[in-house]
């Protein structure tokens, strides 16, 4: 596994809760992205949220995993407030669904190649069907779904090996992969040298938001910071313990960790 840093990519990160989080905006992610198309080096870009920074305190491998990676957004309010608890605040949000325009919009302006893999079958085609609505000029080079993980939660080798022949096969530019974590900062891991593509993001359940409507988050929900509230009242069965038990444990975490360090 190729260690994160490369020198091109450079820049200035807080820990929270161990999660190394990238201290940058949305034009220092686009000339990255530029950059990494141009020069044909690999960039890698995952997400942090309360729940995958919650679920790396016990998990050394998810720690690592997240780490790995050469860019880590910050994925939540939750994660923005705790970079100004420890004194070194972030940006702001930069979930998936706020750097759409940045995700299709930069590759539609400079034809570049966007790969879709991920999510369950039939939803990565209707999420490209979409962005090549809202972004004319986009080139979609290809979709895979992500249900290939056996019983144990992981993609069979030869299965994964199959789909990175048929992956860069496309020749993309951009590689989404919709797989859920960790499944996916795993995959990226094991195969980011084997894959051509030279920038690689992470996208969870992304795919299923583009699939719906360009904007999942209405506006007044993301003016009020309450993006997680909308998500409980959509899926209140699958989401009310993360936002509930876990936030609550999450933010005093953070508030502990605040403390020894004073």
């Amino acid at each position: 596994m190729k260690a994160p840093g490369h020198e091109r990519w450079r820049h200035d990160t807080v820990d929270v809760l161990g999660i190394r989080v990238s201290r940058v905006d949305a034009t220092v992610l686009r000339s990255f992205v530029a950059e990494a198309v141009a020069s044909r080096t690999t960039l890698t870009i995952t997400f942090a949220n309360p729940d995958y920074v919650l679920k790396a305190q016990k998990d050394d491998e998810l720690r690592g995993l997240m780490n790995g990676f050469d860019l880590n957004l910050a994925d939540g309010w939750g994660v923005v407030l705790a970079a100004r608890v420890f004194g070194r605040p972030v940006p702001g949000r930069m979930a998936n669904d706020d750097l759409t325009d940045d995700l299709f919009g930069q590759p539609a302006a400079e034809g570049w190649r966007v790969f879709l893999f991920g999510n369950a079958p039939g939803v990565a085609e209707a999420a490209a069907a979409n962005v090549r609505a809202w972004y004319p000029g986009l080139t979609i080079a290809g979709t895979l779904h992500g249900h290939w993980a056996d019983e144990h939660g992981r993609i069979p080798a030869a299965t994964a090996e199959r789909l990175v022949d048929e992956i860069n096969a496309a020749s993309p530019d951009i590689l989404h992969v919709g797989l859920g974590t960790p499944l996916q900062q795993r995959f990226v891991a094991e195969y980011r040298d084997r894959l051509t593509a030279p920038v690689i993001i992470t996208c969870g359940a992304y795919f299923e938001h583009l699939a719906e409507r360009r904007d999942y988050y209405p506006t007044w929900v993301l003016r009020l910071r309450i993006g997680f509230l909308y998500r409980l009242a959509r899926e209140p069965r699958r989401l009310w313990r993360r936002y509930t038990i876990e936030l609550g444990s999450y933010l005093v975490r953070v508030l502990a960790h605040r403390v020894r360090a004073r």
